[in-house]
Parts: C-alpha cells; structure tokens; sequence
C-alpha cells in the first residue's frame, strides 16, 4: 500500500501541520481498505490484540510473495527494516539506532532485567497491580539478590510521583512502570516522575504498549522502553520494538547475540546489538506499515480522535448509572466499567451477536470489568450502538 490516498486526505494542509482533517478516511471504502475490520463488525478492543490495518496486510502479503521467490532477505526489504527503526523512533522521540526491533513487550522487558549489571542488594520498583509482564521479570531478580519494592496504591488508582516516592531508597537502581495501565488507562505522572529519577540517578523502564500508537507520552526521561505492535500500534503479532537510550547502548549484557562464527564477539554500535541473528521480518514489514499509517494521519490527530471516543464510552456509561473502574480523569483511551449490582446477565452473548468486539476482564478485588478501547479509526455511530445495549442504556 502506498499510502497515497492517506496523502490525498492532506491536501489543503499547510506544510508542518500535524492535525489533520480525519474525514476523509472515516468514509467508505476508504475506511474499509484501510481498516479492514471496520466491514467486519464494531472492534473496540484496542486494548487486547488488535487488527491490522489494510496497509499492514499489503505489506505481509508483498513479502510473502518475494519470500516465495526466493528472496526473504534483499536491499529493499533492510531498507524497509531501516524504515521501521525510523518511524518507531518518530514515534518516541529518539533516535533510530536506540531502537531494536525485538518482539513481544515481555522479551524487551526481561532483556532490560537481565542484562543491567545487578549487584546484591541492589533494589527494583515496580507496580504490583500493573500487567504481569511488567511485573515477574523484576520479582524473578530476587535469586540475583535484588529487592523488588512495589509501589503502594489502591486498586484503579493514577500513579503520581507521591506514589513512586516512598518506595525509593539509596539502593534503588530502576523503576519500571506502564505508560498507561491495562484496566483503568490512566497514565502515571511521567513528567513529574522521569526528571525526579534523573535527578537521584535511577533509571527509567516503560512498558509502552498500551499508548504507543495512539496517545503521546513523556518519553524524554525514559532510559528504556518496550512495546509489542499488537495493539494500538495496529501491528501483527510477535513484532515490536526496544528503546535503549544511547549513553547506555553497550552499558550492560546482551543476551540474545547474533549467529556467532568467530572467536570473538564484535557487537553492533545501536540497538541492532540487541536483536536476534533472525529478525521477524513478516511482522516488522505490517508493524512499519501500520506505524506510518498512524503517522500519515497524524498523531495528534489520531490522539484527540481516539480521546473523543473513550470520553463518549464513558459520558454513556454514566448516563446508565454503571461506574468506571479508575474514577475520573479524561486523558485516557481505556474504560473499564465496572459488573453491576445485577451482573453482566447475557450482554456478552448479545454484543457477539452484535459483532460487537470487546474484552472482558477481572479487577483486583475479583469483580468483573468490560474493558472498551476505541481507536481513531471508530465512529461515533458505532459508540451509540455499544451504549446502547449496556444495562440502562
């Protein structure tokens, strides 16, 4: 996919303009070409495993074809893999050879807690509540003579640097949060908390997947970050990417080297020195395509898009008297609400009727939550019609 009629829907806007007019491609069939689950049913699962975009399927199906002729590596496929470093790194704000285009969100993470050069007694925060990828591997380094502290917050509450602090210590190496948490969307204070763990020296981990795509974050005090493109970034499984900021590029252990035919080991001088022999290059073409979608469009775009909609999931909901898991607080693209008194009844047989996609999830305290994550690519028709069939609604 060319892109071209995504390049179409800019005419008319000034050079450097970064909001653009989404309009044209929420018609059809531009939609349906673009989002291809968009002529399938109403997907509001963005937050689970999410489907790719029509130019992600294009660029999967064009590299079949050639790794079907006998060409699965050629100059115009690493210059595409150069493409996803690009583009990945647009996203983040940093340079391209501080991304290394790993797989899943886990892998970048346990490749972080294994590689930094632990010393006993050493101490790692992280947040119990977040998703267990982001919480095992910190809790595993204890047979390393590690600490792992967590943070201390009620159930479906924001994380802010009066939440982090209390957990630090002249021991503390790192702390490792979410950008936004799987069940309430909430995103921690990053502003506030990145420049305050610089200042004490303790570096920064993100667990990016659940805004990556669709909401900026504050990345510039993030010394690493991972993120699988199954998500908001509309990418295929098993692709996605790892930040390591520069200064610490060559810093600390690989554990994934390269194919090894020498005595010695002579590493890559950016994030290439992090990645397998064999790149995923099937899910790197559909994460780059997809990326550069979202880009075409517009990030901002895509963000204010994407917040319009979770703000009338969650103005809805409230009209029915359900509550939402996390409280208030607008700046997120993941409702969670809340089992009513009388319970789900059959509403999830109803929206399967309905293709209607959404997930179901469980809250800490054990009651179930259905979890509702539009993207930018939604309409505001198909939001009415999710209200529509909730309980009161």
């Amino acid at each position: 996919m060319s892109g071209s009629s995504v390049r179409a829907s800019r005419r008319g806007v000034p050079n450097g303009a970064d909001h653009l007019n989404l309009s044209p491609i929420l018609s059809q069939p531009e939609r349906g070409r673009l989002f291809p689950a968009s002529l399938e049913g109403i997907f509001l699962a963005h937050a689970a495993v999410a489907p790719i975009t029509g130019p992600a399927h294009e660029a999967i199906t064009a590299w079949s074809r050639e790794a079907a002729a006998g060409r699965q590596e050629s100059d115009p496929i690493w210059r595409r893999v150069a493409g996803a470093r690009a583009v990945a790194s647009r996203f983040l704000g940093c340079e391209a050879e501080e991304i290394s285009l790993l797989g899943p969100t886990a892998l970048g993470l346990g490749l972080v807690a294994l590689g930094l050069d632990w010393k006993e007694g050493d101490e790692v925060v992280y947040d119990p509540l977040d998703y267990p990828a982001n919480v095992y591997p910190w809790r595993e380094l204890g047979a390393r003579g590690v600490r792992a502290v967590p943070i201390r917050r009620e159930p479906g509450e924001p994380i802010r640097w009066e939440t982090v602090r209390p957990a630090l210590s002249s021991r503390t190496r790192l702390v490792s949060l979410a950008t936004a948490h799987y069940l309430s969307g909430h995103q921690p204070e990053l502003a506030v908390i990145g420049p305050e763990l610089k200042k004490k020296n303790i570096l920064l981990c993100l667990d990016g997947i659940q805004t990556l795509g669709v909401l900026p974050a504050s990345f510039a005090d993030a010394d690493f970050l991972a993120a699988d493109s199954h998500k908001w970034m509309l990418g295929p499984f098993g692709a996605g990417v790892l930040m390591v900021r520069k200064p610490l590029l060559g810093s600390w252990n690989v554990t994934s080297p390269d194919f090894l035919a020498q005595q010695e080991m002579v590493f890559e001088s950016g994030g290439r020195r992090y990645e397998p022999g064999s790149l995923n290059l099937p899910g790197i073409e559909g994460m780059r395509a997809s990326l550069e979608l979202l880009e075409n469009i517009g990030r901002r775009e895509v963000a204010e898009r994407a917040l319009a909609l979770a703000g009338q999931v969650r103005a809805g909901a409230r009209r029915a008297g359900l509550e939402i898991y996390g409280g208030n607080g607008e700046d997120r693209v993941i409702t969670s609400l809340l089992e009513p008194p009388g319970g789900w009844g059959d509403l999830g047989r109803k929206m399967e009727a309905a293709k209607i996609t959404v997930t179901w999830r469980r809250e800490h305290g054990g009651r179930t939550l259905l979890r509702v994550a539009p993207h930018a690519y939604n309409l505001e028709g198909e939001i009415a019609e999710f209200l529509g069939m909730l309980p009161g609604g």
